[in-house]
Formats: C-alpha cells, sequence, structure tokens
C-alpha cells in the first residue's frame, strides 16, 4: 500500500510541517508500520518554469540550437540544447529549467539514477556560452510511466496557469514523498488512502475528513 504524503496533509488539516522521518516513525510506532518512503524531488534543486523567448540555430552545429529563456528573476537566461522537440523560430513554449549551479536526478537515457544527482555548470557548447539546461522528464526522476504525455526524446512541455520563476518541482506535482506501508490482513480498513489519512489524524491527533461529515443527507420519501 502506498500513499503521497501531499494527500494524506490534504485530508488531514494541520500536518502541514510533519516531516517526512516524524511521520514514517510515528505511523510505525502507532501499528501502521512504513516500510520505506521515497522523496519525489531528491537531487532536484534550482528547477524552474522558463518560457522560450526564441530558437536560433547554433553557428557551428546543425543539430543545437541557442535559446532564449524567461525564469524569472534571472532573466533572460541563455540555453543551449540538442532536444528534437525545440525548433527554430518557435516560441512561447513553458518548459522546466535548472539554472546553472543546480542539480538535475539523472542524465538523459540512462537506466539508473545516481545517489547524489548531477551538478548543472555553466558551460559551452561548441563555442557557445549555455547557463542551464532545459530537462526531459527522465532528467527529473520520474519517466513516461507518470508523465504520458512527454517525449520519449526531448524536454518537457509544461501546461497550466504557470509564470517563469515558478517552481517547475512544484508545478509537476514532484513536490512529495511516497510512503509504503506494511498491511496486515487483520486491517483492511488500510487499504485506502482514506483509510490511512484516518489513521494519520489518530496519531497526530488532528481532525480528518471534515467535509464527509459535511455531506447533505439523503432525504427520504
Amino acid at each position: 500500500m502506498n500513499t503521497s504524503f501531499n494527500w494524506i496533509k490534504d485530508l488531514v488539516p494541520g500536518m502541514e510541517n510533519v516531516t517526512d522521518e516524524e511521520y514514517r516513525d510515528a505511523m510505525t510506532l502507532s501499528g501502521t508500520k512504513v516500510e520505506c518512503f521515497e522523496k519525489l524531488d531528491k537531487n532536484l534543486e534550482k528547477i524552474v518554469v522558463g518560457k522560450i523567448l526564441s530558437v536560433e540555430q547554433h553557428p557551428d552545429a546543425d543539430k543545437l540550437v541557442v535559446c532564449q529563456l524567461d525564469v524569472g528573476e534571472e532573466s533572460p537566461v541563455q540555453i543551449v540544447t540538442g532536444a528534437p522537440n525545440i525548433k527554430v523560430g518557435t516560441s512561447g513554449q513553458m518548459v522546466p529549467v535548472v539554472l546553472a549551479g543546480g542539480k538535475i536526478a539523472a542524465a538523459h537515457g540512462e537506466s539508473e539514477i545516481p545517489e547524489n544527482g548531477i551538478k548543472i555548470k555553466k558551460g559551452k557548447l561548441r563555442g557557445v556560452e549555455s547557463f542551464g539546461m532545459m530537462c526531459g522528464i527522465d532528467e527529473l526522476g520520474s519517466s513516461r510511466d507518470i508523465f504520458s504525455d512527454a517525449p520519449e526524446d526531448g524536454i518537457y512541455i509544461l501546461s497550466g496557469d504557470l509564470k517563469p520563476g515558478d517552481s517547475a518541482v512544484r508545478a509537476l506535482g514532484l513536490d512529495d514523498t511516497v510512503f509504503e506501508y506494511e498491511i496486515t490482513n487483520n486491517r483492511v480498513d488500510c487499504y485506502s488512502v482514506l483509510g490511512i489519512a484516518r489513521e494519520a489524524a489518530a496519531t497526530f491527533k488532528k481532525r480528518w475528513l471534515e467535509f464527509m461529515r459535511r455531506r447533505e443527507p439523503v432525504l427520504r420519501r
């Protein structure tokens, strides 16, 4: 049984400041054993929403383009990429951008995720300066199993009401932790997110599911 920590916090108001470790320890001690947890934003640093302003052909490489991006306060930022879905002459797309000095979870196409992620530095690609990197979904530690609209080989295009400089990690819902529980056969009431939320409310002495109590009563004829 797995749950999103954000879902639990939504269902049990007042748990916003509970850390992953505090939740794991308290739930395990109260009888709902947490086997492990995975932070979805592990090794994701300085990753923001960027708006592509322009895309021009690299002067010395047919397969590279030079992009100017609005990333909020540090704008504009120049990034060189070889992603096939970023075409010369296009603009307006919102994309995840890791700024120089930030980190991504993995390199594109690699099957293993490094323990400490990969630090991104400013550099030059065929003589043109690049101050960060636009990200595909695998570089953010996720996959097309979760983000089915992500291209197999290219930059992930964000959608929704976003503006340059917003957290791309939050926009993608990766600012979360997934907990895995060991549920015994006599606790079938915990085979759901609502069941785990009820246990969390009891463990942390919080109220839960007030919206369930506010349902309109069924009128009998």
